[in-house]
């Protein structure tokens, strides 16, 4: 399937990538921090459970254009637009770290067309003291989001991609993931994180569709005593909590997918 694109105002789009649009079941993607909307091999899997996978682009990643937003409700809002374009009027969500914030975001404006909610190495809910206070050095993350928060997009993004730089190596420098994410200069990586420091726009508690994590205990990312935590603001949710895996994990990630098929 080719990538498409959505028009959410004059001059500015969002990319997408439509798998298996045929099939009358349809699971929504928002990838990570480092995502792409390039998942040719996880439609391959789904089409073979004949569901569709719709994956959207973040503003600004790959070559989706670039836009300052305020809060994770103006996404949303493009999100919803995109769908009703599409005709989407029943889906689940599949949140990928980050994304997790997305699709929370997203059911506290349209619960009634969400099914359910699957969350694989989720982002926690960080803007919740008591949720925060659950990462072991939390003064030291406190400090990083406030320092997030009063950079620009550009910086934030230079920011991001000196630390991680270091850290990914040669290959995955290679991937879609990595070229998708640093596009536009950065920014779009910078205003991701920014997003996570400023005020959201809702609450987690709001959240009331079913919701479905899985998370590694060994996850260096996102600590599970915080992600625990999120699952008591919940309303509806379940976390699945294995001992090894870390923050991705190929093996661990598709048989997640296989449970997420199985509620489909």
């Amino acid at each position: 399937m080719s990538i498409k694109k959505f028009f959410y105002e004059d001059n500015h789009f969002l990319e997408y990538n439509d798998y298996n649009s045929s099939f009358s079941k349809a699971l929504i993607l928002l990838p990570g921090t480092f995502g792409t909307i390039k998942q040719n091999e996880l439609a391959e899997f789904y089409k073979e459970k004949n569901i569709r996978l719709l994956v959207v682009s973040r503003v600004g990643y790959g070559n989706s254009t670039y836009k300052q937003l305020e809060n994770y409700l103006e996404y949303a809002n493009i999100l919803i637009r995109l769908f009703d374009f599409l005709k989407l009027d029943n889906f689940s969500l599949f949140g990928i770290s980050a994304g997790a914030l997305h699709c929370y975001c997203l059911d506290t404006l349209i619960s009634k067309r969400i099914e359910n909610i699957f969350i694989y190495s989720g982002m926690a809910a960080i803007n919740e003291k008591e949720v925060i206070q659950c990462y072991g050095n939390y003064e030291q993350i406190k400090r990083f989001y406030e320092f997030f928060a009063k950079q620009s997009e550009k910086e934030n993004g230079e920011f991001m991609f000196n630390f991680y730089n270091e850290i990914f190596d040669e290959e995955f420098k290679k991937s879609d993931r990595y070229k998708d994410t640093i596009a536009n200069d950065k920014k779009a990586l910078g205003q991701e994180v920014k997003l996570q420091s400023k005020d959201w726009g809702f609450t987690i508690k709001d959240v009331s569709s079913k919701v479905y994590m899985y998370h590694a205990k060994d996850d260096k990312e996102v600590p599970f005593q915080a992600v625990e935590k999120t699952v008591e603001i919940l309303k509806n949710s379940s976390l699945k909590l294995v001992e090894k895996g870390g923050h991705f994990n190929r093996p661990s990630f598709y048989k997640f997918n296989e449970f997420i098929a199985s509620k489909l």
